[in-house]
């Protein structure tokens, strides 16, 4: 009697129940629960940003592209929202304040909104070139920085001196999505398939080793060490101030699910969150090692945190913003 082809059958069957148990293993992911409460914004466009000031003062923006902004305060820790900015005509992606009076906000079109007053009132500085910013970051009163672009065509990055009455125009191949500082001297902006690094205050930018993704968002937790997320899921990380990148998390890594990146925050050295689209809510407590999956988040697209010291905020599709504790 042939064994043979019988052996063979036997050895294919274990072969393959032994890859599908390595698939559940690799797709199984430890999971974490925090409370989540909905606050009403009172609005139903996208909110693409969520800021606070102090412990009772926040500011979101967002709205519809080329229709409506949207600027939305809060004195209450969120519980109530009114809007301001009622004539804005194009949506807002980013903000971020100097002051509990003095902030900015970009957004569709090349549009830089600034307030001195608490958004009672916001000034409209229009930038030459009618592309969209993505991110604003305010230094010092004086110096602040800003970035956008039109995906792999254009890329621009401006700088003001003076408060924001005059800016300054650096045009890259590719758009930029997100800026972060370390000092007043160094700097990175990431963007389209790239991450680019200053270290004299933004008169040279330098392009990095990371590449792979679109990335969305890029942060630091001290001088060396960065992260930075892309579109198509990835998540890098530099321990030597971004002169190299290592690979956390592989976007195109069938093993696990896909998700398209929006943002990535640290609350210290070794603790961090990503958010994304449908719902897509990581937490990691070991400095990006290993990233756990936040189970009960809202099952939206997530656009925008903002970090306290016992949970946060989020912000997102149709309006929505959540309060949440670990």
């Amino acid at each position: 009697m042939n064994f043979l082809p019988r052996f063979r059958n036997c050895a294919v069957t274990i072969f393959f129940f032994g890859i599908l148990s390595i698939i559940h293993s690799s797709c199984r992911k430890e999971a974490a629960t925090f409370i989540f409460t909905e606050l009403h914004s009172g609005i139903s466009k996208d909110l693409r940003d969520i800021y606070f000031v102090n412990d009772s003062t926040g500011y979101a923006c967002g709205g519809e592209r080329y229709v409506e902004g949207n600027i939305l305060k809060t004195t209450d820790r969120g519980n109530t929202w009114f809007s301001q900015g009622e004539h804005l005509g194009k949506a807002l992606y980013k903000q971020d304040f100097y002051a509990a009076d003095t902030g900015f906000t970009v957004g569709v079109d090349g549009k830089i909104y600034k307030t001195t007053n608490a958004g009672e009132y916001w000034s409209l500085y229009q930038s030459p070139r009618y592309q969209p910013l993505h991110d604003v970051l305010i230094l010092t009163p004086q110096k602040a920085f800003c970035c956008g672009g039109d995906g792999y065509k254009t890329g621009y990055i401006y700088s003001t001196s003076d408060g924001g009455n005059h800016w300054q125009i650096d045009t890259f191949p590719q758009e930029f999505r997100s800026l972060f500082f370390t000092d007043e001297l160094t700097g990175f902006v990431a963007g389209y398939g790239a991450i680019f690094k200053t270290t004299d205050g933004g008169a040279v930018w330098q392009l990095t080793t990371a590449k792979g993704d679109f990335f969305q968002s890029v942060v630091f937790t001290d001088p060396m060490t960065g992260y930075s997320a892309g579109y198509e899921g990835t998540i890098i990380k530099t321990e030597d101030g971004g002169n190299t990148w290592e690979m956390l998390r592989n976007g195109n890594n069938l093993l696990q699910d896909t998700w398209h990146l929006e943002q990535i925050v640290f609350r210290n050295a070794t603790t961090g969150y990503v958010i994304g689209e449908k719902g897509c809510f990581l937490k990691t407590t070991d400095a990006g090692a290993n990233w756990e999956h936040v189970a009960n988040a809202p099952a939206i697209d997530l656009h925008g945190i903002f970090l306290t010291k016992d949970g946060g905020y989020l912000c997102g599709e149709g309006g929505s913003i959540y309060r949440f504790l670990e």
